[in-house]
């Protein structure tokens, strides 16, 4: 079981840091507009790595021997809980954010681009 837990604390360590940056009140937070869509762009890099350290754990725990299949739709299933999580704690749990649609479609993009990424470029390993 803990060799299991190390498999994925990078991924691990990355939600919780995801969570409380997504739970904290905007008003907590520093002035972040660089740029219109920065908010997006931010989503889009923390699902993106975020995706990429499940994928990191998931390769770690299986050997490299895992069906990419298997790999991809629970990783897809895993990422998409967290991402509709993080915005329903934005709508209920905070007073000053708002959940925004087009945060869960950049999720989704950052998402999308590691798992095409692994996808494209993750061969495996046929013994060791």
């Amino acid at each position: 079981m803990i060799r299991y837990v190390y498999n994925y604390l990078w991924a691990i360590i990355w939600a919780i840091i995801m969570l409380l940056l997504m739970g904290l009140p905007s008003d907590d937070l520093p002035n972040t507009n660089f740029f219109e869509g920065f908010d997006k762009l931010s989503h889009c890099g923390f699902f993106f790595v975020f995706t990429v350290l499940l994928l990191m754990g998931f390769i770690v725990q299986s050997k490299g021997r895992a069906s990419k299949t298997k790999t991809v739709l629970l990783t897809l299933l895993i990422t998409s809980v967290f991402a509709f999580g993080t915005e329903a704690i934005q709508r209920y749990l905070s007073s000053n954010r708002q959940a925004d649609w087009w945060d869960i479609f950049a999720d989704y993009v950052g998402i999308g681009m590691a798992l095409f990424s692994y996808i494209v470029l993750h061969r495996k390993r046929l013994g060791y």
